[in-house]
């Protein structure tokens, strides 16, 4: 076997995302408690980088003080701000629902698990006009983007 030889962290590094905003979909998504007992919402979601090829990123909606602004950025992102308003998202919904992440590698401090990529927080839809709702505070959902690209 040949090959190029690499540095501990260039081996460590390998596969994983730079810090960027890149396109998601949610694969699956389970309501549970976390370990305070809080309800949540566990994400399985496949990032996809510039050349399209995806990479699946665990991700948790828990709305404490902490957590409210993803459970909500992520809700806009996705089309959901109805139902956020509403107070109640259902994991059974979310399977399939598409938007965008800034995602980073999360070092761990402890040095006994590789880095890994993590979603730090999900980001409004833009163009056509839709605003940042998820940020301005306006409860309205963002206008879908319009597609004359009908099949029929």
């Amino acid at each position: 076997m040949r090959f190029d030889p690499k540095s501990e962290k260039e081996v460590a590094e390998a596969g994983l995302l730079p810090l960027g905003n890149y396109d998601f979909e949610v694969v699956a998504a389970e309501e549970k408690r976390s370990e305070k007992g809080n309800d949540m919402i566990e994400l399985r979601a496949r990032v996809y980088d510039n050349d399209g090829q995806g990479r699946t990123i665990f991700d948790y909606l828990v709305h404490t003080d902490g957590g409210a602004y993803k459970v909500r950025h992520f809700a806009y992102a996705v089309g959901m701000g109805v139902e956020y308003e509403k107070g109640e998202l259902r994991a059974d919904r979310l399977v399939g629902a598409t938007g965008k992440a800034r995602v980073f590698i999360k070092k761990d401090k402890t040095k006994q698990y590789p880095d890994k990529n993590s979603i730090s927080d999900y980001l409004p839809p833009t163009g056509n006009g839709a605003a940042s709702h998820a940020t301005a505070g306006d409860p309205r959902p963002a206008a879908p983007p319009f597609d004359d690209d009908i099949p029929f």
